[in-house]
């Protein structure tokens, strides 16, 4: 890619300049509001930033409290001399898009389907960055495709469950910080001490679980690997410090260990009977990896499966009322009958 013009430097100095003083006036600018002042791209803003972090060594942190960006250091000044990068990492180079006709008749189709999958996540907290992705797609397509959105939504229809809320901000930053091997200070809300604590650590993964997402990180505190939840991460302070990637860490191994996602030692066996109203659901949808299903003669069958934990477990099983039973192991049919008596209770004082 060739080096900035000098007059495209000059646009960028000021925009930077723009943001410092806004942060300096405590107004807590974000890449959307930098944007929208100077009429540029959300990707150019977001270089922008990223420029004012990692060429002018700007102090950026996020804060979820005020939706938007401070210096942690209060001292610190922008250094408006100071030229931005003359040119990207080869990695980051522009590639050449391929033509729409050389799209096969199933990557058409999938785009489609994207379109359909987009909607359905006009409310989570990537509706904005999934909407502007999917009209680049789109617009890379010119003229030699289209199709009938009014039609397409009368064939393809996605029901997905609500999103837990995120903060694109904090996410953001999040993957930053994993690719520059920088480590952070988080505020972190504890769930469980309902206090919020600041925890040093180096970044080095991040998992979407059960619909939410996790930083998996090294914390200095704990030495130790440990689990963040994002959504419970109030702000993110860069240190400036870069550490040396963790050779030995793999998540695959990390996911085996951590208590998030397994709370017993060693996997037990659920067994599980639905009767001929519930084991449709069972045979067209696969319910574990592991998974064992002995058809019966009247239309039920039994499924056996192994599982590490039983989070989220109960409620499955709750969900299909009569038409589901356990058969083992006991200490689940225990927890099963436990929650029917505690609701037969709530319903009979009425």
């Amino acid at each position: 890619m060739p080096h900035k013009s000098p007059a495209k430097r000059a646009e960028q100095s000021e925009r930077l300049s723009w943001f410092n003083q806004q942060i300096a006036d405590g107004k807590y600018p974000t890449a959307t509001r930098l944007a929208e002042h100077f009429n540029i791209s959300i990707s150019t803003a977001q270089k922008d930033i990223e420029a004012l972090k990692k060429v002018h060594r700007a102090p950026l942190a996020y804060d979820r409290k005020h939706h938007g960006f401070r210096y942690t250091n209060p001292l610190f000044t922008l250094e408006p001399g100071k030229p931005p990068p003359e040119a990207e990492p080869a990695a980051e180079r522009e590639r050449t898009q391929p033509a729409a006709s050389d799209l096969k008749q199933g990557e058409l189709v999938a785009i489609l389907v994207a379109d359909a999958l987009r909607k359905q996540y006009r409310t989570a907290p990537f509706n904005d960055s999934i909407r502007e992705a999917f009209n680049k797609i789109a617009a890379s397509l010119g003229e030699s495709a289209s199709y009938d959105r009014e039609s397409l939504d009368r064939i393809i229809e996605l029901n997905l469950e609500p999103f837990p809320t995120l903060d694109l901000g904090i996410f953001d930053a999040l993957l930053k910080a994993i690719a520059w091997h920088e480590t952070v200070v988080l505020k972190y809300f504890s769930g469980q001490k309902a206090t919020v604590t600041s925890k040093p650590c180096d970044p080095l993964h991040v998992i979407n679980y059960k619909d939410n997402w996790y930083l998996v990180a090294f914390c200095h505190e704990k030495q130790d690997y440990r689990d963040f939840l994002a959504n419970r991460i109030l702000s993110i302070e860069f240190t400036g410090t870069n550490f040396q990637p963790y050779t030995s860490f793999n998540i695959e191994r990390h996911k085996r260990d951590s208590q998030l996602f397994k709370g017993m030692e060693s996997p037990v066996e659920v067994v599980m009977e639905f009767d001929k109203y519930a084991a449709h659901w069972i045979r067209v949808r696969p319910v574990h990896k592991t998974q064992k299903i002995v058809e019966r003669a009247d239309g039920s069958l039994e499924i056996s499966f192994k599982v590490y934990s039983y989070e989220n477990l109960l409620r499955w099983v709750l969900s299909f009322g009569e038409h589901a039973r356990v058969l083992a192991p006991l200490e689940l049919q225990e927890r099963v009958h436990k929650t029917i008596s505690r609701m037969n209770y709530l319903y009979n004082r009425f």
